[in-house]
């Protein structure tokens, strides 16, 4: 049976009332920062389990919550950061989260502009904005489906009566052991056993 789950960025301390609408059957929830109040937070929670991480313009409570996590749902790694891209290049959190846990999924907001795509086999999803309007821009959320043999991603646009919705797949994922559980990043060498490699005391 297909896991479902929530993806939700830049809320801003509003959460928009279609979102209960479309996370009505999700499994669990994603918040990719900018969560603005934790009753945003406490209102997710009604729906489903709720994993977050804080944003640039989360103050305290909330901005101690990690910066980036990566987190495993049905089988596959998520990685979760706040800003995924700048002018089109990936920022230094979301590069290196893609090189310390190789995940199947990187989600990430800031922009509050909605896509998803897939690069050398990664599912790349921006939600958009789930919340408080900014730029004039719709505001949207997406639903992540997990099945047996490939993960699917689609933005709800919450903003019109008729949602568009988006949807690409992903290439076949392997599967990890372990559900719903943080993931395991790759080991960096001790210095002791990199000098011990390089023939050092």
């Amino acid at each position: 049976m297909a896991l479902r789950v929530g993806l939700i960025s830049d809320t801003h301390g509003v959460l928009h009332p279609a979102v209960a609408r479309v996370f009505a059957r999700v499994d669990h929830i994603l918040h990719t920062g900018d969560i603005g109040s934790a009753a945003v937070l406490a209102e997710l929670t009604r729906l489903a389990p709720v994993t977050a991480i804080s944003g640039n313009a989360d103050g305290p409570p909330l901005s101690r919550l990690p910066r980036a996590r990566c987190v495993e749902l049905g089988g596959i790694r998520i990685l979760l950061v706040h800003h995924g891209f700048v002018h089109a290049r990936p920022t230094a959190e979301l590069a290196a989260g893609l090189r310390r846990y190789r995940p199947t999924v990187a989600v990430f907001g800031h922009s509050h502009v909605a896509f998803v795509t897939r690069r050398l086999g990664i599912l790349l999803v921006n939600p958009g904005g789930g919340g408080r309007r900014r730029f004039r821009l719709p505001r949207s959320v997406a639903v992540l489906t997990i099945g047996v043999r490939d993960v699917r991603a689609r933005v709800t646009v919450l903003d019109t009566r008729a949602a568009v919705r988006r949807e690409m797949p992903a290439a076949p994922a392997p599967r990890t052991a372990g559900p719903d559980r943080g993931c395991r990043g790759r080991r960096t060498p001790s210095r002791r056993a990199s000098s011990r490699a390089r023939g050092g005391g």
